[in-house]
């Protein structure tokens, strides 16, 4: 069995100090274009299959904001996709804005966006943001653009301490805090504001689909220390958390079992095998407990899954990343013998606690969320209490009846004598045989 740790980051979402603003643009670079006379690009600092993602400052208040640029057209042509559609997706964004002086894009009204955005592929993530972004542990949008035909820039806060993920591996704040920060507490403080977030997202009909480190940005001070009177885990002076990219988020309660969706290291089973389908799944598994999709009845009578079981599972392995800089396994296919999630769900659920080093107590926090069953899988709320009672580092000492003896008392008993000096002094010099040379 081989334990992955976390996939690498290329490229890396956000740089924790940007470079300077160039004059004038070069090559492909947008450096140093001006938007609407008032948004100065300053950096590149990320690049996916739709878009861009630019560090932006607005000259009007001195404000710095992540720009990511979507292509309002999403289909890529076959012989560009992979590596190549980044370039070609940025040559396409700085010809418009080479061609097009001054530089102007029509500004949305995000009241607008949110209440229309939904049914419309362009703006379908911002709406979908916007519906939650009003959270403390949600990342603000500020302003969304129309840029002509071409794509739709949504300006929102810039984090310069960048993702999890650097804070997780490169910083590595959880595992080397200050000495006047609490190791567990700063761990369960990051944790209970994740479960906070998707707990309010759900209750507004969000789903993210895709939770991981570099989907999670991180404010940390670690000159903070908290007061001695506060009580509350969750405490925004010392860190805060922020999920950005909603780009696969659904506003679907239910999800079809045959749907792939997320990233592989942090999907739940049934987004990676068809429960449908699978003979060693429907061995573990009552498959009539699950409705039916009815549109698709008569075909092939798929199966139906509470889609926040998903990001709960997406939960469970961002626990294992911030107490152990790990993945428990680097995909959660039950078909795959050679495995550990095989052999975790099959075989023996404590199989954890061999290859991390965890104890007991979280392990049994991660069974909860572990289930193969998505209806099993432990309430956000729930959860919470029991990150909040989790010791990560010592187990209690377990009562055991079987090795358990109780005290009893004789009234025959006789009574013990008290020592004398000299009893005293024997015992004393007793003990002393026993002690170590070095530490008399």
């Amino acid at each position: 069995m081989v334990l992955h740790v976390l996939p690498l980051l290329d490229p890396k979402p956000f740089h924790s100090a940007p470079a300077p603003p160039r004059p004038t643009p070069v090559d492909n670079n947008l450096d140093g274009y001006v938007l609407n006379s008032r948004f100065l690009f300053t950096t590149k600092i990320g690049a996916g299959t739709f878009g861009l993602i630019y560090l932006v400052q607005d000259m009007a208040t001195g404000a710095s904001y992540a720009a990511k640029i979507i292509l309002a057209d999403h289909t890529t042509p076959e012989k560009s996709r992979g590596v190549d559609a980044k370039a070609l997706i940025q040559e396409k964004i700085h010809r418009y804005f080479a061609c097009h002086r001054p530089l102007k894009a029509k500004e949305l009204s995000l009241e607008s966006v949110q209440r229309e955005g939904g049914n419309i592929p362009a703006v379908r993530e911002i709406a979908l943001q916007l519906t939650v972004h009003k959270h403390p542990n949600v990342a603000t949008i500020r302003h969304v653009l129309l840029l002509g035909e071409l794509a739709v820039i949504t300006l929102m806060d810039y984090f310069p301490q960048g993702d999890l993920f650097g804070n997780i591996i490169d910083r590595q704040i959880f595992q080397c805090p200050p000495p006047h920060q609490d190791k567990q507490l700063l761990m369960k403080n990051c944790m209970l504001q994740l479960i906070d977030a998707v707990a309010y997202c759900a209750s507004k009909s969000v789903f993210h689909c895709d939770l991981k480190p570099e989907n999670v940005m991180v404010s940390y001070n670690p000159e903070y220390r908290r007061p001695a009177h506060n009580k509350n885990v969750i405490d925004y002076g010392e860190l805060q958390i922020f999920l950005i990219d909603f780009g696969l988020a659904m506003s679907n309660n239910l999800i079809c079992c045959n749907v792939c969706r997320g990233s592989s290291f942090y999907m739940a089973p049934e987004r990676i095998v068809n429960y449908n389908t699978c003979s060693l799944v429907k061995s573990l598994i009552n498959m009539e407990e699950f409705c039916t999709d009815e549109k698709l009845r008569s075909e092939l009578a798929l199966k139906l899954f509470p889609t926040l079981a998903g990001d709960i599972w997406s939960l469970g392995v961002l626990f294992v990343n911030i107490t152990c800089l790990k993945n428990p396994w680097p995909i959660a296919n039950i078909n795959d013998r050679q495995e550990v999630f095989h052999n975790y769900i099959v075989n023996d659920s404590s199989v954890l606690r061999t290859i991390l080093p965890i104890l007991r107590q979280f392990n049994q926090l991660l069974n909860s969320i572990f289930a193969l069953n998505p209806n099993q899988r432990i309430p956000l709320q729930k959860l919470a209490h029991k990150v909040v009672a989790c010791d990560f580092f010592n187990d209690p000492i377990e009562y055991n009846s079987q090795l358990y003896t109780p005290p009893q008392e004789f009234l025959s008993m006789a009574t013990t004598p008290v020592s004398t000096s000299t009893d005293m002094d024997l015992c004393k010099a007793s003990i002393r045989t026993f002690e170590c040379p070095h530490h008399t």
